[in-house]
């Protein structure tokens, strides 16, 4: 693995994660490795035969990404576990009321009763309806694309609200 070429050696270093990642680990970044002490390792190991410089070189950098990994991940928070079980109801029933231009004091009962039509069990309705309600007041031009809906439609919508 040859952290600073470029070619084949980007898919290699992001292939070597594949092991780590499976074996529910951090994965490997070599963003704060020197080059120079990159290229003294690995010449340790072209002309000498000696793993021990580009070994320490292996630690120290996954011990600084695993850091690094760790505050990212930290930064993320847990995933909202609602969101990802109805991604594809909430998607369907955010594209409905812009598409159908549902407006104003409609679109509570909208939600309600598509939340209806997809047979989501009574336990999870209501913080689904809070989820989909924040949605919709949430969108705007950067992020309508993600529920299929284009431009020019968002904008009507908009402009009956």
């Amino acid at each position: 693995m040859q952290a600073f070429e470029d070619v084949n050696k980007r898919t290699a270093r992001l292939v070597s994660n594949i092991p780590l990642i499976k074996a529910n680990l951090k994965p490997l970044s070599f963003m704060d490795v020197d080059q120079a002490a990159y290229v003294s390792a690995l010449l340790g190991v072209y002309e000498k035969n000696d793993v021990s410089l580009i070994r320490d070189l292996y630690i120290w950098a996954y011990k600084r990404s695993s850091q690094r990994y760790t505050a990212v991940q930290q930064s993320l928070g847990e995933p909202n576990l609602l969101k990802l079980k109805y991604r594809e109801p909430i998607r369907e029933i955010v594209r409905s009321i812009i598409l159908e231009k549902v407006a104003g004091e409609q679109v509570v009962q909208k939600i309600r009763d598509l939340i209806e039509k997809q047979n989501i069990p009574e336990a999870d309705r209501s913080a689904l309806f809070n989820l989909i309600e924040t949605e919709i007041i949430s969108l705007h031009d950067g992020n309508v694309a993600r529920y299929r809906v284009r431009p020019s439609e968002f904008q009507e919508w908009k402009d009956q609200r």
